[in-house]
């Protein structure tokens, strides 16, 4: 039984090989034999495919675990870009004219001229069959290529594409030259994350291209995403860059050419003319000291998992590149977010807030905007697709920020249903203090007895961990408030204070009687918290307001 199952295995991969591939000749792992040798393809500049002369060494793994190839590479293309690059993944490797399957794989500080294919008919797979094996080899990773970043946004994109274990590389942008130039067997071929005033992606080899159009490249997997719907472009080389550990081409992503559906561990595969899905997005940066307003017009591919990094990304790099500085300072950010559910149907996300950080304002300028994109692409409750993102983002080098120094009411007592005037002192970063009165309408349904009252920055939270203690004291639970739809988190995150708004509200807690009724249980949940109470009241000021203060009045017949 165990024989005719591996006959029928054999017999449809050879169909599908034979399917896929047609003009395509290939050579299967059975039939390698130590000391074959043959040709790869590739670029090393520009976009001249080039060869170079490859020996086969030996096949490692087995059926189950999927195979590899050792190859030893030579000559003077060898030579000349230092070994097997990063970039080279992708490149097909022929013998006798029939295709053996693509660079892949190495060990780090090895010698560079050996490497580690991956047999075409794991490849082949992936134009039917989505489930392949990964390796245990170190691949010969695509160089992530970076272009109209600045030295700031580059420095941020490695930071956030470390845990990926992925290393960016700045590049100047495409070439004209690549207007022309399609994709074939040991052509430069790109994903692309982002295209535009800003591009991302990662550069490496056409493996294969059949007649229906359909690609494969790489030989390894780019972030193995499985089913996917990047951006395939050509690409232009500029160079083999020779490496202690590995060497790498530098290149610059082309136009978009095509669509890749597949990001497996047997490389990469995409359709020649289909246009992926994107997300466009608009940026606009002020610098208020200079006066020098400049914007980046991009788009990105909706990778749910990566939409709030790239955005992050985009626009930090888009700040940067207006102030031409690092430091601190405070920022006035706003941004709307056009989408639509599956659910929920039209969505619109809209938010606007004031920034203030002392060491690097840029870091502190995208955490709303990228929750509110994690909010959108990963809710577990459906699937959101995502029509446009315009972001404004005004920054200057001054401490837009006053601490509340005093806190008075106008009247030691009110009645319920009265205004409540109250004087708020304001210390501003090294300015004289001010005063501003602020009303607080008391709730009609307030009973007879003290009031305490928080009067604070949006932003400040240091009365929180008093009440939190407070309440565990007492023994009462601070639980996590469970949302139920999409519609609660998108309301939750409307609902959240500004940093530039002065807030008063009932102390939370001590007004939480057992009797009063108007106080809900909700109050108690940490997300009940920072919500407030009924008797809340806001209002937008336009600086920063740091700190708070509590005041207690009472309320009388």
């Amino acid at each position: 039984m165990k024989i005719t199952r591996l006959i029928l295995f054999l017999t449809l991969t050879v169909f599908i090989a034979s399917t896929a591939a047609a003009s395509t000749p290939i050579v299967t792992v059975d039939e390698l034999r130590p000391g074959m040798h043959g040709v790869a393809k590739t670029v090393i500049r520009g976009a001249d495919i080039e060869t170079f002369d490859v020996e086969i060494l030996g096949v490692t793994g087995s059926q189950a675990e999927g195979h590899s190839i050792l190859v030893k590479a030579s000559g003077d293309l060898i030579e000349r870009s230092g070994g097997i690059a990063q970039g080279m993944s992708g490149s097909p490797v022929y013998i006798n004219g029939r295709l053996a399957g693509a660079v892949a794989y190495g060990k780090a500080f090895s010698d560079p001229n050996y490497c580690f294919l991956t047999p075409i008919e794991e490849m082949l797979k992936m134009l039917e069959d989505t489930d392949a094996q990964p390796s245990p080899f170190l691949q010969k990773s695509s160089p992530l290529m970076a272009s109209g970043f600045t030295g700031e946004g580059m420095k941020y994109l490695a930071e956030k594409l470390a845990p990926l274990e992925l290393k960016p590389f700045a590049v100047p942008a495409g070439q004209r030259e690549m207007e022309d130039v399609g994709l074939e067997p040991g052509s430069s071929v790109g994903v692309e994350l982002v295209r535009g005033d800003i591009r991302l992606g990662a550069i490496g080899t056409v493996t294969m291209v059949d007649e229906e159009g359909r690609v494969l490249a790489f030989g390894h997997p780019f972030l193995q995403r499985g089913s996917t719907d990047y951006f395939m472009t050509n690409a232009w080389i500029f160079a083999s860059i020779p490496n202690v550990e590995s060497s790498y081409k530098v290149g610059a992503l082309g136009r978009t050419v095509g669509t890749v559906t597949e990001d497996r561990a047997a490389g990469i595969a995409g359709i020649i003319g289909k246009q992926p899905k994107i997300i466009p997005v608009f940026i606009s940066a002020t610098d208020t000291d200079r006066g020098v307003n400049k914007s980046a017009e991009v788009q990105l591919v909706t990778d749910e998992s990566l939409v709030p990094l790239l955005l992050d990304v985009v626009c930090l790099n888009t700040y940067s590149a207006t102030t031409d500085r690092t430091g601190g300072g405070t920022a006035r950010v706003s941004f709307r977010i056009a989408a639509r559910g599956d659910k929920s149907g039209e969505i619109v996300v809209q938010r606007e807030n004031m920034f203030f950080n002392a060491a690097n304002l840029g870091k502190a300028i995208n955490g709303e905007l990228v929750y509110a994109g994690d909010i959108l692409m990963n809710n577990k409750f459906e699937k959101v697709t995502i029509f446009d993102v315009n972001v404004n983002i005004e920054a200057g080098s001054a401490c837009e920020v006053a601490e509340i120094s005093k806190v008075r009411a106008g009247s030691a007592k009110v009645r319920a249903g009265e205004v409540l005037n109250i004087e708020v002192e304001f210390q501003p970063y090294r300015s004289e203090k001010f005063v501003r009165t602020f009303s607080f309408k008391v709730p009609k349904e307030t009973k007879t007895g003290p009031l305490p009252l928080i009067v604070r920055g949006g932003g400040a939270s240091a009365w929180l961990t008093t009440v939190l203690q407070k309440q565990q004291g007492e023994g009462a639970p601070v639980k996590q408030a469970e949302k139920k739809s999409l519609a609660d988190y998108l309301q939750e995150f409307k609902d959240y204070d500004r940093n530039n708004e002065l807030v008063i509200d009932k102390m939370p807690g001590t007004a939480a009687r057992q009797d009063d009724k108007a106080v809900p249980q909700e109050a108690l949940t940490v997300r009940g918290l920072f919500k407030g109470s009924a008797a809340k009241q806001k209002y937008a000021v336009d600086f920063i307001i740091d700190g708070e203060a509590q005041i207690n009045v009472e309320v009388v017949e």
